[in-house]
């Protein structure tokens, strides 16, 4: 039973990833997060693509509880600043979930910025 419960798993993996690689475009940064769930809450993995000027472009969440949950795309986060997504209040996952992609995009996008102006 348990095979059965990691082939699904992996096939849920890949396909979440293969709707991530989707979010690469022309001067897209890409970064997932996760939130950090309590006791009866369920995990949230949220990637997230954005530009150089920081703004969020894309936005793709997967949520549910069996391993046949599919990636959606969270319109709510669209065209928003990553900024606004730094300090989560750790009560909505999604936003905690967007509070660590945005942090990591930011890192990655300020060194991205820096190591062209060098």
């Amino acid at each position: 039973m348990w095979v059965l419960q990691m082939q699904l798993a992996k096939k849920q993996a890949v396909s979440f990833l293969n709707v991530v690689k989707e979010l690469h475009g022309d001067n897209l940064t890409v970064a997932i997060g996760t939130n950090q769930p309590k006791w009866g809450r369920k995990r949230v993995y949220l990637a997230i693509s954005a530009n150089p000027q920081k703004i969020i472009v894309d936005a793709i969440t997967l949520k549910g509880t069996t391993v046949f949950a599919k990636g959606k795309q969270v319109q709510e986060l669209i065209n928003k600043s990553l900024l606004e997504f730094t300090d989560s209040d750790g009560k909505d996952p999604l936003y905690d979930a967007a509070a660590m992609a945005a942090d990591t995009l930011i890192k990655k996008i300020n060194e991205d910025s820096e190591s062209v102006s060098n």
